[in-house]
């Protein structure tokens, strides 16, 4: 009997780095700025110090955790696996807006977590960084507003008063602008049922010419 053990297969480079980025998402939701490599390290199961043989430092790590968050590809792939199979626009709709408030709460946690040490550097020169959304949050909140359009609307196109982009702007306006931390009494979003009645049918009573 060959009582020799098997040293077990590395994980690849590209898995391991994806599994950080992941634990540490998943912290940054949970304990925002109290975040720390120690618990970044327990929750991936790797030592510490391999984090850093991935990651420059904190600041590239948490740059990598909120490109993953607004990452076109990911949004889209997740809005195509919702909608897969809905009979009608109002199936499709209910599928994906709890997608959407589950990201759009995801991104504020994991932007209110890292902002400060994404912005915490000055240029060279010695002037605060621009203020604005980085470029990738911009990208990723472009390509979510096509992906809707593409997939939840433009199958309806014909029945629809706007355009499926701009259906899908008023979908994501009534999604991810309703929820953000301290600007709701209950702290809840507007349910599936509340958007999909706005969106679909309005907000007034009485016909209007």
């Amino acid at each position: 009997m060959d009582e020799r053990r098997t040293r077990a297969k590395p994980i690849p480079a590209a898995d391991r780095r994806a599994a950080i980025i992941a634990a540490t998402e998943t912290l940054l939701i949970q304990h925002g700025t109290a975040t720390t490599t120690r618990l970044i390290a327990e929750a991936a199961g790797v030592a510490e110090g391999t984090i850093f043989r991935h990651f420059r430092d904190k600041r590239e790590l948490y740059r990598a955790v909120a490109e993953n968050v607004f990452d076109p590809a990911r949004a889209g792939q997740e809005i195509a696996e919702v909608v897969e199979g809905a009979t009608d626009i109002e199936d499709r709709l209910r599928a994906v807006i709890d997608l959407l408030t589950t990201s759009a709460r995801r991104g504020v946690l994991v932007m209110m977590a890292v902002r400060s040490t994404l912005f915490e550097e000055a240029d060279p020169g010695g002037v605060r960084p621009r203020m604005g959304p980085p470029r990738f949050v911009t990208e990723g909140n472009n390509a979510l507003v096509d992906n809707l359009a593409r997939l939840v609307f433009e199958p309806y196109e014909s029945e629809l008063r706007l355009s499926p982009r701009k259906a899908a702007l008023v979908l994501r306006s009534l999604t991810t602008g309703a929820w953000f931390p301290g600007l709701n009494r209950e702290n809840q979003p507007l349910s599936s049922e509340d958007v999909i009645d706005v969106l679909l049918g309005g907000i007034l009573t009485r016909e209007t010419h």
